[in-house]
């Protein structure tokens, strides 16, 4: 009896896969699209083709940062190509002003230690300090220096910006005793009278601190005073 060769099994077909599915996720999704595309069998070719189509897409939109990510996450292309990426999106960031995203590519591409990063971070720590400097002079009520506590009240109820009138209550909390808060906050309510006549400067000095104490302790820029022509 002769012995029939057994038959191997045919290897499932690459193309045995939900073209139209693959399709939609393409349009929706990139990593998601790859991922999901490996479990329904989608032949690694196509995958790789639809990856290095959307670092084309991405690079040519200036999406430095996606296209290092996305290099990353999904581990395509060499050192080199993943190093190039992120060197890329680096100088994109510093040059666009998003320094805290160069922060991050700097630290994963040349380490924590490098010029790279130092200088990264010096550019976010001038330009935090220059967002602190700039809201710092939103909070400030601009005022004349014969000005009363009516006329404080009122300006910084003109702003409306709750931050201003937390601001000085923060600062006369900070700066002052507690007989001082009280007697200040007091006109605004149960001494609403008298803060009409109260002029700040006086008040303060009565208590002894100079009109130039004022700005220095509280959210007050005082107005500068024209020369009167002769």
């Amino acid at each position: 009896m002769e012995n029939k060769e057994e038959t191997p099994e045919k290897p499932a077909s690459p193309e045995n896969y939900d073209k139209e599915e693959w399709e939609k996720l393409k349009q929706r999704s990139t990593v998601f699209a790859i991922d999901k595309g490996k479990e329904m069998g989608v032949p690694q070719e196509e995958l790789d083709r639809f990856a290095q189509d959307v670092i084309a897409c991405e690079t040519e939109s200036q999406n430095y940062g996606l296209v290092y990510r996305f290099r990353k996450n999904m581990g395509i292309g060499t050192e080199e190509e993943l190093k190039a990426a992120g060197e890329q999106a680096y100088k994109f960031f510093l040059e666009s002003g998003d320094s805290g995203s160069a922060m991050s590519i700097a630290e994963d591409i040349y380490g924590k230690d490098s010029d790279e990063w130092r200088r990264a971070n010096e550019v976010n720590e001038a330009e935090w300090k220059k967002t602190m400097e700039g809201e710092e002079r939103e909070l400030n009520v601009t005022i004349s220096k014969d000005a009363t506590f009516t006329d404080l009240f009122n300006a910084i109820d003109a702003i409306k910006k709750e931050e201003v009138s937390d601001a000085f209550e923060e600062e006369l909390w900070d700066n002052f005793d507690s007989r001082i808060v009280e007697e200040v906050l007091a006109f605004r309510d149960v001494q609403a009278n008298k803060a009409t006549t109260t002029k700040i400067v006086d008040f303060f000095k009565e208590r002894g601190y100079s009109q130039s104490d004022i700005p220095a302790l509280l959210p007050i820029k005082f107005k500068r005073e024209r020369k009167k022509k002769i």
